[in-house]
This record gives C-alpha cells, structure tokens and sequence, in this order.
C-alpha cells in the first residue's frame, strides 16, 4: 500500500471561543493536498468542527494515517484522540480498513533544531545576539496529576544541549513551574518568550501575551519587569512543520 492510495488526517485542537486556531491546520491539510501525496487529506477537531469523531466518516481510502498535530504527549494525544475516534492501538484494524496512528507533531526530533531557528530569527530580528539572549519557552502543560511535561523538558534539554542561547527556561501554562513566574526563573535581561503551542488560539492569543504586558496580537520587543522580551508566535506558523508530518507518515 503507498501513501497515494492512503488518506491523511491531520488532528488539532481547535477553539470554541477563537475559530481562527483552526487556521494553521487548514492551512497545513490544504499544502499537503496540493502535493497530491495521499489520495484524500481531511483536518478534525477538538473543539470546533470538524468534530474528531467524523474523523473516519471524512475519508474513505482503505489505510487512515492521523497525525496529532499537537506540541507534545499529554492525556489528549494518548488517551482523548484515540477514545474519540475508536482507536485501540498504533494500527486499528476496522473491518476492511487499517488506521494508523502517528505519534504527535511535537515529538518529532527536528523540532528542537526548527525552534533553535525560530528563536535565533526572533533575537536577531530584534539586534540581539542569540549568547546573550534567554529562551523561555512556554508549554501547555496539564493539571491532571503528573501533569504532561515530559515533551517540553526533552525539548528543553536539547535546546539547552545546543548551547545557542544565554540560558533555556521552560514554563507551563498548566502546571509547575508556572509562566507567571518567568520574571523570577530567567537571569537575562533579553529574552525570547516562544510558546510550545501549534495554533495561536486561546493560550496563544489571550493568555500568553499579558504575562509581559502585551496585548492580543503584539509581539514586541518590549520592557516587562526590567527586561526586553520579544514574543514569537505558535509551532503552525512554520513551514518546516509539513515535513515533520510527513516524516511521521512514513516512519509508520
């Protein structure tokens, strides 16, 4: 079976609340049928439609590859997507049709260096040498107990591991150690604050931007407790994130 008789659906999480998250999933569905790889290319939601559960109901090619499109490992990734769908396992065989199941976006291994550049273009846009900035990066993190840090803390050391940057914080939305608290956790007066975050909904768009004094839709660079700290945007806006699919797809 080739990925030209296959279909490819693309999950994220969407918003009720702001129906432009959805846009970067599009958007990336959209390139990838243009590439005529896969016989049909559909894009789910969380939280908006189209619903998860119309998942399979979308595409009828006898293979199913869903990609999660998320930055990370978490509850909705291992346990939500798959109950949603009826996935039992990686490969799902459901009658006369087999779907398989990738693991998220945000676990691929090209995503460190994708950021490290995001971030280097960030600083340097801004006149600042990547040595003597700090990268904090702010992941969504959960409040189930546990939460859902193990993708971002491997993110972190790798990015740290590069020794690009004066210094790697990481921070969660959700959970210990909060973004809130950022003032006290990085030592630079330059900062590049890159959410681990696929779309610029809800947490990108509204609650990311006041914790340095920003309003929706600005990025800085702008003094927040006696730093300069410019903001960079969601993981959809990158469109290295197409190929990180694909890799995903045919490491299945």
């Amino acid at each position: 079976m080739t990925l030209s008789d296959s279909a490819l659906v693309l999950v994220g999480h969407g918003s009720g609340n702001y129906p432009d998250a959805a846009r970067p999933i599009l958007a990336l569905a959209e390139s990838i049928r243009r590439r005529r790889l896969f016989a049909e290319v559909a894009a789910v939601f969380m939280k908006q439609n189209p619903p998860l559960a119309a998942a399979l109901s979308l595409v009828a090619s006898p293979t199913v590859y869903v990609v999660p499109v998320f930055a990370g490992r978490g509850f909705y990734t291992g346990t939500l997507i798959p109950r949603e769908i009826g996935l039992t396992g990686q490969v799902t065989e459901r009658g006369d049709r087999r779907v398989i199941y990738t693991e998220p976006a945000g676990t691929h291994p090209r995503l460190p260096g994708l950021l490290a550049c995001r971030a280097d273009g960030v600083s340097r846009g801004c006149g600042w040498s990547p040595a003597d900035t700090s990268l904090l990066l702010i992941a969504h993190g959960s409040a189930r107990p546990g939460g859902a840090g193990e993708t971002p803390r491997a993110i972190a050391a790798a990015l740290e591991g590069m020794a690009h940057f004066a210094e790697v914080r990481l921070t969660f939305l959700e959970q210990e150690p909060f973004a809130g608290q950022w003032p006290e956790m990085v030592r630079g007066r330059r900062v590049v604050a890159l959410p681990l975050l696929v779309a610029q909904g809800m947490h990108a768009g509204r609650d990311i931007p006041p914790l340095f004094g920003l309003a929706q839709g600005e990025t800085g660079p702008v003094t927040s407790h006696g730093r300069q700290v410019a903001l960079g945007t969601g993981l959809g806006a990158e469109p290295e994130l197409e190929e990180i699919i694909l890799d995903l797809v045919r490491g299945r």
